[in-house]
């Protein structure tokens, strides 16, 4: 393995850190699957991570961290309110889904891999 950086090595200890307390998170709710954490180091120099999870893992995440008092938000055009496995809203995140995928021309800008 080659010398790492000590940003890299900040970016390793926060991904398994958040991925140890996403696990143990998820479990006490009962949810076996998880998600993977990967470190980066982001364009800035900064330790930053990438979160990759499924439909049910995210539902069960969007419910966990909804507050209490919020009721499920139907999806567009009606239907059920709960279209993810396991939960969650109609819009998988705020300000609905990217008009495309990540990559050097995404609207977001956000493209943490040099292309």
């Amino acid at each position: 393995m080659p010398n790492l950086s000590e940003k890299d090595k900040q970016a390793l200890r926060l991904a398994g850190d958040l991925q140890r307390a996403i696990d143990q998170w998820l479990g006490r709710r009962g949810v076996e699957q998880s998600c993977a954490v990967s470190p980066y180091v982001d364009p800035a120099g900064e330790p930053a991570v990438i979160i990759k999870m499924n439909a049910h893992v995210a539902g069960a995440m969007i419910d966990g961290l909804r507050p209490p008092e919020a009721s499920p938000v139907p999806p567009p055009g009606g239907g059920s309110a709960e279209p993810f496995p396991g939960g969650g809203s109609g819009e998988p995140f705020p300000g609905g889904p990217p008009t495309a995928p990540p990559g050097p021309n995404s609207p977001s800008g956000y493209f943490p891999f040099k292309p």
